[in-house]
């Protein structure tokens, strides 16, 4: 049976109701129910500040998956099983993003390319990706093995939004999970500093501004 750290990050903002967690729960015990794997929930309370914190706190746990979650998400049914699906599909040797969609049904986090623009996932098949959003993501225990530094999986370059380019540099597979994996009712809070859809002369007015 393999093991699971499910990292549950708290935003500012956030609705503080269980109910956001109710279809996960539903989930992980159908999911341990056959066997496979069991599930260790770690909770963050102090949004992206607190991601490195509670990162050094699962991997103590040397967990053989880690399934980066926000608290609001609504996860769409079999969500977390497509996760451990696609992730036996790539020999648990990639990082796995899910695409998380907003009420109209536009994406909001996900898996990025090198620019940081969202990439649209594929209905059936995984799909690669640069970076990568924390709001839903996968990381198995290999991956993570085969990092000098543990720590480059949440790591954001400076001008990035997302994660994961370090974790390119290593040569890590990064892709996108088929389809929409959950929706959220939060919004999208990139700045225009770091959005690649605004003009430069903005972002650079942005910047000097913050």
């Amino acid at each position: 049976m393999s093991t699971v750290a499910i990292i549950i990050t708290i935003h500012d903002g956030d609705d503080r109701s269980s109910g956001s967690l109710e279809e996960c729960q539903k989930q992980t015990e159908a999911i341990e129910a056959q066997g496979k794997h069991s599930f260790s929930m770690f909770i963050n309370n102090e949004g992206e500040a607190g991601c490195p914190a509670v990162w050094e706190k699962a991997l103590e746990g040397k967990f053989d998956f880690y399934i980066w979650m926000d608290y609001g998400l609504k996860l769409s049914e079999g969500a977390l099983e497509a996760f451990f699906e696609n992730s036996g599909f790539l020999r648990n040797r990639a990082v796995i993003a899910g695409s998380v969609a907003g009420d109209d049904k536009s994406l909001l986090f996900g898996g990025r390319n090198k620019r940081g623009r969202l990439i649209d996932p594929d209905p059936t098949i995984p799909v690669p990706c640069y970076l990568y959003d924390l709001s839903l993501t996968m990381v198995p225990g290999s991956v993570v093995a085969s990092l000098d530094n543990p720590s480059d999986v949440i790591h954001r370059r400076f001008l990035d939004y997302g994660c994961g380019a370090k974790v390119a540099k290593a040569g890590i597979a990064r892709v996108i999970a088929p389809g929409v994996l959950a929706f959220t009712s939060r919004k999208n809070d990139m700045p225009v500093w770091k959005n690649p859809d605004k003009p430069l002369g903005d972002r650079i007015l942005s910047f000097l501004k913050r």
